[in-house]
């Protein structure tokens, strides 16, 4: 596995390829698997020098790069048996999903007491599920409960901040409260969770919690920019078409483009639509038929042919096919 060498683990490739053939030798005796298994975890321990967060690592490129994953959450158990909390989370959240099943126990149910256990000990992230497990609840104390824990866990994982602003924002698990959503969300944004600035700037471009709904487009256009900054690919959008609406600022296309190529070189397909048909239009900037008919070719490619993003696609090239005859005559 080539990852694994650009990796700093305290494993060689070598070494993990006896563990997995030693993985694969332990399961193929049923009558004598547990006591092969034991033994296999012991040479994982010493395999890994008892680096638990090598393991992790290693767990989660088996998890990404290999077919079978069989070997992955072996080794995310054995962290877990360590005492490792997030490898404990993630391994619960696998038997949740059904990912993983346990000969003779019910897997899901098992995954749930797992993060349960967890969250009780204040794992954040096992605060989290937990608390949207209770939000699904038709008893409102249960969804309360459900808030006060998720308010705990905001303690400490951001991504809590951004639940909570998402649920005071537009969930019917709590009264809807938009000054309470812009607060958590500006808590999850300073905290490094991009999509935040995104969700200001929705807010503030609609008027959301304003009693004349009156839109503040330049604050709008602010968090968008912040947004674009932190790599948040529909802030980038959003912050390019403001400067080409000129919404919140003056119109300014070369700007504009600027962050519509930032979203487009993250294959967003609505980006790559809008440049190919500034670019074959020409009204806002240069026409650049050559440049113009690639975006909407990578656009039909990321957004599908058949789709939406296709069909706009084709309708920009059917509407200015004649500029391609006119620059055939031309040459």
């Amino acid at each position: 596995m080539q990852i694994l060498s650009q990796t700093k683990v305290s494993i060689s490739f070598d070494q993990l390829t006896t563990l997995a053939r030693e993985f694969v030798a332990a399961h193929s005796d049923p009558s004598d698997t547990s006591v092969q298994l034991e033994a296999w975890r012991g040479r994982v321990m010493s395999e890994f020098s008892n680096s638990i967060n090598d393991m992790c690592t290693v767990s989660r490129l088996l998890g990404k790069y290999s077919p079978d994953k069989a070997m992955a959450f072996a080794l995310l158990k054995v962290a877990a048996e360590c005492g490792d909390h997030d490898a404990a989370f993630n391994y619960g959240i696998q038997l949740s999903r059904g990912k993983i099943m346990i000969p003779g126990h019910n897997s899901i149910k098992a995954g749930i007491l797992i993060i349960k256990t967890l969250s009780k000990l204040g794992h954040p992230m096992s605060q989290v599920t937990i608390a949207e497990i209770m939000f699904s609840s038709k008893d409102l104390n249960e969804r309360t409960r459900g808030i006060e824990m998720m308010k705990k866990a905001a303690e400490g994982t951001p991504v809590a901040c951004f639940k909570l602003g998402e649920v005071y924002r537009k969930t019917s698990v709590v009264p809807r409260d938009i000054s309470l959503a812009k607060m958590w969300h500006i808590k999850s944004a300073k905290q490094g969770i991009a999509a935040s600035y995104f969700t200001l700037g929705v807010i503030l471009s609609t008027g959301e919690g304003v009693l004349d709904k009156k839109p503040d487009f330049a604050g709008a256009l602010k968090m968008f920019e912040l947004g674009a900054a932190a790599s948040n690919v529909e802030s980038m959008y959003n912050a390019g078409m403001y400067h080409l609406e000129g919404k919140g600022t003056k119109k300014n296309a070369e700007m504009a483009v600027e962050y519509l190529v930032l979203a487009a070189s993250q294959k967003f397909p609505i980006a790559l639509l809008t440049l190919g048909k500034l670019f074959i239009e020409g009204a806002e900037v240069h026409r650049d038929l050559k440049r113009g008919r690639n975006y909407l070719a990578i656009a039909k490619e990321c957004g599908g042919a058949d789709g939406f993003i296709g069909k706009q696609a084709d309708m920009v090239l059917e509407k200015h096919k004649h500029l391609e005859q006119t620059q055939c005559i031309i040459m």
